[in-house]
């Protein structure tokens, strides 16, 4: 006996479309903007905004620079940036330099604080306690909005600036019942599951306003496999901060700093004034591009071009900086050269882009 067909209802994809899918739409893509060096070298002007991003790098490579720059930036366009300092190594004097506005305030219980377009706060000691730090902002942004700024009108958001993953433990660490696994499962949960959502959140055209993360890591270089592996940098606390980011800059070579100090002469001796790093695009989740051979200069007065003229327009323009610090006349004769080691482990292989 042949069987029949079941006749089965016909309807249309776009009945379809309207019970099983959404009509978002999201914001235009914008960047928090380091400065031209920081651009030229990167092939990015700096942060992606409403995402994820982490600054990775070994130490005296610019990283906090870098962090500072993007708070001035946000600060320009009318957002209120949130300093998360937990490596405790932060001067004022030095954000001064990179145009972070600030002043000394007497506060309601007598004290003198620094006072700026920003929140600051370094009272944390473990990741728990910074992750609900800025739940608690998110909240009072959901709730009451964000508070007004200089012109009278309400802030657009926050940029959340965390210096630095890798400083500070889980509480079960900071009990001494955990680890390393223990700080790497609190990360998955407080930051993959918890924070990237919201972040990522307001970059829905139908959210009021917009949040941006920065993420200073601490590495270690895991050790090939093989005789003929290379190594290769890893972030501290797992991989949740590096799968939730949308771009990752690596600041300096992958085995080590890869950093170089560039001199000047002053009464026959070598003064060092700024560092000659390295900075590339490590991960691009937002346009799949990025250099992975920039060079930059890093100074206390932010970044400039690496060539012989950005140098020596820096020297003449703060030649009394110079002079304050040193004491005395200071007259450069000769510039140091500056020697760059490369080696084939410590060049980025590649930008992981958009699949």
């Amino acid at each position: 006996m042949t069987k029949k067909a079941i006749k089965k209802k016909s309807f249309s994809l776009g009945s379809l479309k309207k019970t099983h899918s959404s009509k978002t739409k999201y914001k235009p893509t914008e960047f928090f903007d380091i400065g031209e060096a920081f651009h030229k070298a990167s092939g990015l002007p700096g942060p992606v905004k409403h995402n994820i991003n982490m600054f990775l790098g070994h130490s005296n490579s610019s990283k906090t620079t870098a962090l500072i720059g993007s708070a001035v930036s946000a600060i320009k366009q009318g957002y209120l940036p949130v300093f998360c300092i937990t490596e405790r190594k932060w001067a004022w004097d030095y954000c001064e330099k990179l145009g972070l506005e600030h002043e000394m305030v007497v506060d309601d219980e007598g004290n003198e604080v620094v006072d700026g377009m920003f929140l600051f706060n370094d009272d944390f000691q473990t990741i728990e306690q910074v992750t609900q730090y800025i739940n608690d902002l998110l909240d009072i942004q959901e709730k009451d909005g964000m508070p007004e700024g200089p012109d009278g009108e309400p802030l657009k958001g926050y940029l959340f600036l965390w210096d630095s993953v890798g400083s500070i433990p889980c509480q079960m660490t900071f009990d001494g019942k955990g680890g390393s696994m223990h700080n790497a499962r609190v990360f998955a949960d407080k930051i993959g599951m918890g924070l990237t959502s919201r972040i990522s959140n307001s970059k829905r055209e139908d959210y009021p306003y917009d949040n941006t993360m920065v993420i200073v890591n601490q590495p270690w270089v895991e050790l090939p496999d093989n005789p003929f592996g290379q190594p290769k940098i890893k972030a501290k606390g797992g991989e949740a901060i590096w799968l939730n980011s949308a771009l990752v800059f690596l600041f300096g070579n992958q085995k080590n700093s890869g950093i170089s100090q560039i001199d000047a002469t002053k009464d026959g001796r070598k003064v060092a004034f700024a560092t000659k790093t390295k900075i590339s695009i490590l991960k691009n989740h937002v346009n799949g591009l990025g250099y992975k051979d920039g060079k930059i200069i890093a100074t206390p007065h932010g970044y400039i071009e690496d060539n012989p003229l950005s140098i020596k327009k820096y020297k003449e323009e703060y030649a009394e900086y110079w002079k304050e610090v040193m004491g005395g006349e200071f007259n450069v004769k000769e510039d140091s050269k500056t020697k760059t080691k490369e080696t084939p482990e410590d060049n980025v292989s590649g930008v992981e882009g958009l699949v």
